[in-house]
């Protein structure tokens, strides 16, 4: 036991026989992670497969590495090293050296750890201890029994828009020249049409295909492992959200679209949320009960994947934008809504207990019947909810209109994402 856990270590601590391998590092992210090394508390990156905890880890093991050599990185993805227990692999590695700093990629694969993660950090064993996991319910769960007030959760999504340009090497410093905007405007439908998982971004070729084995990856790997599904339907079943996203959705319908029993399109949605693929959007309502009653709406994690797994999400330019926007205000942590009464706002940002925006999604308001829906559904709900202020976001239109003395401003979905 102790020679495969030494060796398993010493395939993923390459470190520990030389320097830094530099690529495990790969591009700097948006995530100011740094400042979480002044705090006690075990740091949580919560996110899908593939979307960069790893290396965001690597990331931290580097700059950790210029003044503590105490670093242990764990990922329990490997055969070898999810057949033992957190406690068994620690005590094989404390024969060797002291622990410091400690990370664990993919800890659901982890048998008992949450006992021996409580009392290590109880005992203030190990200074530094950060984990990641692509399985929201099974952490959470963990957490709220035995490690409530000992941790905190660290949100990882695809990249963001800023960081898909940087991916591109491209400076997204201002001011824009024309010639920069151009570039910019240039690389804004490629991102929504091949999304943003870091590797994807990063291949020059067979993009599609990559997406269609992460699909494969989160059926098989992230969901069969764990329940008892029937794979044709719940691909089947993935396949239609994607198809789907940004469209209101209901559990029964949906069912009788594939006949399915509503009961089983419940269970197997909620494995889909489980493992961030994708996310539900409910009506406001200051009811509970009737906002969880009601039809709601379906999002994928990413565009990319929406289109390489979806029979038509692709074809539909305005339903990918609002899927990019709904995925960017999930990134900045907002708690979002949509407005549904006469007539339809596609989000409400909420804080609190007051709705403070609102935001309206159109590939173009050329149109003029275009132009009018997407006028009254967001003053409806400016009127609603009270504000002066509303935006409509489109692929390339900018201005502001006033309409009843309330100011609608109108602008690009590109410069909306760069905070312009």
């Amino acid at each position: 036991m102790r020679e495969e856990i030494l060796k398993a270590l010493y395939d993923w601590n390459p470190w520990w026989e030389g320097k830094f391998p530099t690529e495990l590092a790969g591009i700097s992210r948006d995530h100011l992670l740094d400042q979480y090394m002044q705090i006690p508390e075990i740091k949580v990156l919560e996110g899908a497969r593939r979307v960069g905890k790893s290396t965001l880890f690597y990331q931290m093991i580097e700059k950790i590495l210029q003044r503590d050599s105490q670093v242990l990185y764990i990922n329990f993805e490997d055969e070898i090293l999810k057949k033992y227990s957190l406690s068994e692999i620690l005590t094989v590695y404390r024969q060797i050296a002291p622990i410091r700093n400690l990370f664990i990629d993919e800890i659901q694969n982890c048998k008992e750890w949450v006992p021996f993660l409580r009392t290590a950090y109880d005992r203030k064993e190990i200074p530094q201890i950060w984990i990641s996991g692509s399985n929201a319910s099974f952490i959470k769960k963990e957490f709220a029994t035995l490690l409530t007030g000992r941790n905190i959760p660290i949100q990882v999504h695809p990249l963001s828009f800023e960081e898909y340009l940087h991916f591109k090497s491209i400076d997204t410093s201002q001011p824009f020249s024309s010639q920069k905007q151009n570039l910019i405007q240039s690389h804004f439908l490629p991102y929504l049409e091949t999304g943003a998982f870091p590797a994807v971004v990063l291949r020059p070729v067979l993009q599609k295909e990559l997406l269609m084995s992460y699909f494969e990856d989160f059926i098989y790997k992230d969901i069969a492992s764990r329940h008892e599904v029937n794979l044709l339907k719940i691909k089947e079943l993935g396949i239609y959200l994607a198809t789907n996203s940004a469209k209101t959705f209901s559990y029964r319908g949906c069912a009788t679209a594939l006949g399915m029993h509503p009961s089983t399109i419940i269970d197997y949605c909620s494995y889909f949320y489980e493992i961030f693929l994708f996310q539900e959007l409910y009506k406001f309502d200051y009811s509970l009960k009737n906002q969880i009653g009601s039809d709601k709406k379906i999002y994928i994690l990413d565009t990319g994947l929406g289109s390489a797994i979806s029979f038509r999400f692709s074809e539909d330019l305005g339903r990918m934008l609002e899927n990019c926007i709904f995925n960017e205000l999930r990134r900045k942590g907002e708690e979002v809504y949509f407005h549904k009464q006469k007539y339809e706002c596609d989000f409400l940002i909420k804080k609190e207990l007051k709705i403070i925006a609102v935001i309206q999604v159109s590939t173009t308001l050329v149109s003029p019947e275009v132009r009018q829906r997407e006028l009254r559904g967001l003053l409806e709900a400016m009127e609603v909810h009270q504000l002066d202020k509303g935006l409509i976001l489109t692929l390339e239109e900018e201005g502001q209109e006033e309409h009843n003395h309330k100011t609608v401003t109108i602008l690009p979905v590109w410069k909306w994402l760069l905070e312009l």
